[in-house]
């Protein structure tokens, strides 16, 4: 995007033509910081070698920042927090039961076999700290959000 404007939030791509009907590709300004690593038709781009993963992200805080906190609750007006390695430890034993409990029995479709376990809770750490233990065990996490009405949520369970 061309002009006069104080921010410059992405542009449109026009090395190559745009498909009939549709409008060229908007490419966003921060692709510039990555095209070192990557180009614009794979942008493949990793934070830090070796982690490609939702799980090897969090690992790495995990290994890097242990005792820092990571989210908190607030308990009576004041904020308790939870570290990294306590929200990995949780997570993981958390993981372990649903996986000992069979919650998320293999499905198959589209020649894949998928896990999948809903969540439904406000946007909290529990949310959170399940959603972790969902990743440690390559189930899908499937959120179910309060403004569902009973028949959304019955045809996305189905």
């Amino acid at each position: 995007m061309q002009g006069n404007h104080k921010f410059n939030y992405g542009y449109w791509r026009t090395d190559k033509p745009n498909e009939e009907g549709f409008s060229h590709e908007l490419i966003s300004s921060d692709t510039e910081k990555i095209l070192n690593q990557t180009d614009l038709d794979t942008l493949e781009a990793l934070p830090f070698p070796g982690v490609d993963t939702l799980l090897k992200a969090f690992r790495r805080n995990v290994e890097r920042i242990p005792n820092h906190d990571m989210m908190g609750t607030q308990v009576d007006g004041v904020y308790k927090w939870t570290s990294w390695a306590q929200a990995e430890e949780r997570s993981k034993h958390i993981s372990y039961g649903m996986r000992a409990l069979d919650l998320a029995p293999d499905i198959s479709a589209e020649d894949q076999v998928y896990r999948f376990i809903g969540i439904q809770s406000k946007n909290r750490e529990d949310w959170v700290i399940t959603h972790l233990a969902n990743i440690h065990q390559s189930f899908t996490t499937v959120a179910f959000f309060d403004t569902l009405g009973p028949d959304a949520q019955k045809f996305i369970i189905n």
